[in-house]
This record gives structure tokens, C-alpha cells and sequence, in this order.
């Protein structure tokens, strides 16, 4: 069987046929073409970096590639990303290689002859961007999803208890394991598990982290192993970073993981919380220029609707108006996001009075 890197790239994209399936199953069989593919990836790595690339790394992950590729059905099916958003988001196989292999390599130490890599020390690191929803799954079968802008460090073996860490907003649906427990790690936050469902939410620019349990339960402690308290479902700790605060309220869990259904749910939540979350919703600056807009709260859903519909929508229930400014470009030559201005409406005003 040839060896196409065509064929390779169209897999990973999620748009292969049922004739590149087979073809890249006899491409990873066949001892003769798995060094073509060998060579193909060390071809990449050499444009990508000046350094040696260390080989037992390279068979170590051509190996864990063929058994997800076992495991996939021969269908012309996407994978691994939520349909909307599956042409944005979807990662070559160079690109993500090359990736694991930059942090293996990095790791194992640049003036010292490479050593051979210890499974249980190598990390793989999952980035979503911004304006995008990214579904992953891990060694020990767990799955979930990533949100805009969120970033998930894992082992690429569990030994013992399974660690990762989290930046930014995640889903976890976590595969049962009593001897093993599952931790997420944040900023501020230790979040174990044995097996549930439940939603982390960490990003860096914010004052607040919240984990909100939708079944199971959970146990929650600071980073030098302060229990603050075990949720129920349907509840939620947010803590406040800056005051060393925090606080456990009843909520209902489907308001806070619908995003990963493409559901946008605002509950109650005030113009600011709204604002950012619409921010990263959809890679946008949402700037509020009169406070008193903030005092208002909002109750809808919204489906994968673009930014200006629900600004509209919005605009229906709240005296304001607002203004998308045109998309700027930096010396990058690359879009920057794009900036929304929303103002209090006097001539509305009253009406809502």
C-alpha cells in the first residue's frame, strides 16, 4: 500500500472515506510504509525545529495513533469537535504531533545527550481557541469539553491518581475509577472525583473560579489541601481569588453546561457577567460605557445564534443600543477582536421605567 500524507491529513481532519480508512490502517500495518510515515513526521519536525528529535518518541506516538485509529469506524464522518464548529476547529495531525513532541523533547533537556522518555513524566496539552468549542478525551476514557480560550494539561498515562489541570472553562465527564481518583487542578481550586459530571470554569483574567456539579459529587479544596466543601448536583462553590472568599448556592446545573450543546442560557445574570461571557462566546470585547446598564438582568437561551442576534434580542428587553466597530488588524497583519460598545438608550429609557 503507497503512503499518502494527503490521505494522513484528511483523517485527521474528521473527512476521510471509507477507502482512506483502510488505506491508513494498512499504512500503520505495513512495516514498510509505517517508516514512510516515520520519515514524514521527522521531515516536519526538521523544519519545525533545529534540534534532534529523539526517536523512541516518535514510535511512541505513532503507536498511540494506530490505536485510535483502530478504534474509529470507517465512515465519512467528522470527529472530535461539536458540528458547528468542526471547520474552525479541527487540528492536522502535523501540527498536533509536532506539538507533543516539542514539550517530550523540551523536557527531556537540550545539553545532554536525548534520554529515553518515562510515560508517566510526559504531558499533552490541549489548546482551544478563542471562539471555539473543542471536545477531548483522555487515557483513562474520560471525555468532556474545552470553551473558548481554555487550555487542559494531561498526562498521556494515568499512574495512580489521575492529575490534569485546567485553564479556563471545562466540562468533565469523568470515567469511573474508586482506586484512582480524578483531580482537576486550577489556579486556586483542587476538584476530586471519583466518577461524575461536573463543570470548571478558571480563566486567568478572572476574580472569580466556579465549579458547578451536574451529577455526583465532588470534593473541593485550595491548593494547600483546605477542604471548603463536597457539592451535591445542582450546586455551585464559587470562590473569590482576591478576597479568599467563597460561597455554595444552589443553581440549576443545565444553565451553566449547555454551552457545550452550542446553548448560550442566561439565568438572572447581570450585564456584566452577560458581557463576558458574549466575549468569549464569540472572540469579542463587549464594553459597557454606562454603569447603570449594569444593574440589569437577563432570562433566555440563545442557539448558536451570531453575535449580532443576540445583541438585538438583547436590546428588545434592555434600553440600550450598541455599535460593532469595524476589525482592526495589528502590524501582524492579523484580526484582532472585534470590539462591541453598548450605551444606555435616554430615549428608551423611560419606557422601561
Amino acid at each position: 500500500m503507497d503512503f499518502d500524507p494527503k490521505i494522513v491529513d484528511r483523517f485527521f481532519k474528521g473527512t476521510y472515506s471509507r477507502k482512506d480508512y483502510l488505506n491508513i490502517k494498512s499504512v500503520f500495518s505495513d512495516l514498510e510504509t509505517r517508516s514512510k510515515l516515520k520519515q514524514y513526521v521527522e521531515s516536519h519536525w526538521n523544519d519545525f525545529s533545529r534540534e534532534e528529535m529523539p526517536p523512541e518518541t516518535v514510535e511512541h506516538l505513532l503507536d498511540k495513533i494506530h490505536h485510535k485509529i483502530s478504534l474509529e469506524k470507517g465512515t465519512s464522518h467528522r470527529i472530535s469537535f461539536l458540528t458547528v464548529f468542526q471547520r474552525v476547529a479541527a487540528i492536522l495531525i502535523i501540527p498536533l504531533l509536532l506539538s507533543f513532541l516539542a514539550v517530550f523533547y523540551f523536557q527531556s533537556g537540550k545539553e545532554s545527550p536525548p534520554k529515553p522518555i518515562v510515560e508517566n513524566t510526559a504531558y499533552a496539552e490541549i489548546q482551544c481557541p478563542l471562539g471555539v468549542r473543542t471536545r477531548f478525551q483522555l487515557p483513562d476514557g474520560t471525555t468532556g469539553f474545552l470553551n473558548s480560550g481554555s487550555t487542559l494539561k494531561y498526562p498521556v498515562r494515568f499512574s495512580g491518581e489521575r492529575n490534569v489541570t485546567v485553564s479556563g472553562e471545562a466540562y468533565f465527564d469523568v470515567t469511573h475509577d474508586p482506586s484512582n481518583p480524578f483531580v482537576v487542578h486550577t489556579s486556586h481550586l483542587n476538584v476530586k472525583v471519583l466518577g461524575t459530571q461536573f463543570n470548571v470554569i478558571a480563566y486567568e483574567d478572572d476574580k472569580n473560579e466556579e465549579v458547578i456539579l451536574n451529577n455526583g459529587k465532588v470534593e473541593i479544596a485550595t491548593k494547600n489541601g483546605a477542604k471548603l466543601d463536597i457539592l451535591q448536583p445542582n450546586q455551585k462553590l464559587v470562590l473569590d481569588t482576591e478576597k479568599r472568599i467563597y460561597k455554595t448556592t444552589r443553581v440549576e446545573a443545565s444553565q451553566y453546561i449547555g454551552w457545550i450543546e452550542g446553548k448560550l442560557i442566561f439565568r438572572n445574570e447581570n450585564m456584566q457577567q452577560v458581557a463576558e461571557r458574549l466575549g468569549r462566546w464569540y472572540n469579542a470585547e463587549i464594553r459597557i460605557e454606562d454603569e447603570e446598564l449594569l444593574e440589569h438582568s437577563f432570562h433566555a437561551t440563545f442557539i448558536d445564534e451570531p453575535l449580532e442576534e443576540v445583541l438585538k434580542f438583547m436590546a428588545l428587553t434592555t434600553p440600550y443600543t450598541y455599535k460593532i466597530l469595524p476589525r482592526a488588524t495589528g502590524d501582524d497583519n492579523i484580526y484582532q477582536k472585534r470590539i462591541v460598545l453598548v450605551k444606555l438608550d435616554q430615549k428608551r429609557l423611560k419606557a422601561f421605567n
